[in-house]
C-alpha cells in the first residue's frame, strides 16, 4: 500500500481486499525503497510454505470479482465556451445522485482524452454531466455514455463513481430508441 506500517511481498488477504476496494492505493516498489516498514506475517507464511501446491494458494486468496459495468446513455444538450453538457434521462436521476466524481475522470474518444468531467448535477429532473473539453480537439455531436464503477476509497461515501465518459456506439444508440 502507498501508506502503512507493513509491506507485502506476496498476494495476501490484505492486498486482495485493497485491490478490490481501491486498486490505485497499491504501489509496486523495490524492496530497497520499503524503508522501515515490517513485512506482513501472512505474506511471509505464504512465501515460506513451499510444500503447498499453487492451486491451493489461489483458492485461499481468490482474485477479485469484477462487477458488470453500469452504462448510462447520454445525449448532448449544449456546448458553449469549451464546456459540454450531457443529459441523462430522468430514470437515471437516482443512480447519479449516488455517483461520485473523482479527480481526472476523462472523456475518451478513440482512446484519447478529449476532456474531463467536472461535475454531475443530479438535482435536476434531467441530470447533467458537465465536461470541460480539451481545446486541441473538435467537439463531436452525437450520443455519449457514462460508465460507472465502484468508487476509490477516498470517495467511498457513494456506491458508484464515474469511470469515464465516451461516445456511444451508433448501433447500440439506435437500438435503444
Amino acid at each position: 500500500m502507498k501508506y502503512g506500517t507493513e509491506y507485502h511481498p506476496a498476494w495476501c488477504r490484505i492486498v486482495a481486499e485493497k485491490w478490490s476496494s481501491a486498486p490505485r492505493g497499491l504501489l509496486v516498489t523495490r524492496l530497497a525503497d520499503v524503508g522501515t516498514r515490517t513485512g506482513c506475517r501472512e505474506c511471509d507464511r505464504s512465501l515460506n510454505s513451499a510444500t503447498e501446491p499453487p492451486v491451493q494458494e489461489h483458492e485461499r486468496h481468490p482474485q477479485p470479482i469484477r462487477q458488470p459495468d453500469r452504462v448510462i446513455p447520454l445525449r448532448v444538450v449544449g456546448f458553449s465556451h469549451g464546456v459540454l453538457f450531457l443529459a441523462a434521462g430522468p430514470k437515471y436521476q437516482e443512480i447519479l445522485k449516488q455517483t461520485a466524481v473523482e479527480a481526472a475522470t476523462p472523456l475518451l474518444v478513440d482512446g484519447r482524452r478529449h476532456g474531463m468531467l467536472l461535475r454531475v448535477d443530479a438535482s435536476r429532473q434531467e441530470p447533467l454531466l458537465v465536461i470541460q473539453m480539451d481545446p486541441r480537439y473538435r467537439f463531436r455531436n452525437g450520443a455519449y455514455q457514462a460508465r460507472l464503477r465502484p468508487p476509490l476509497q477516498r470517495s467511498a461515501t457513494k456506491p458508484y463513481a464515474v469511470d469515464f465518459v465516451e461516445p456511444a456506439a451508433r448501433a447500440r444508440h439506435a437500438a435503444s430508441h
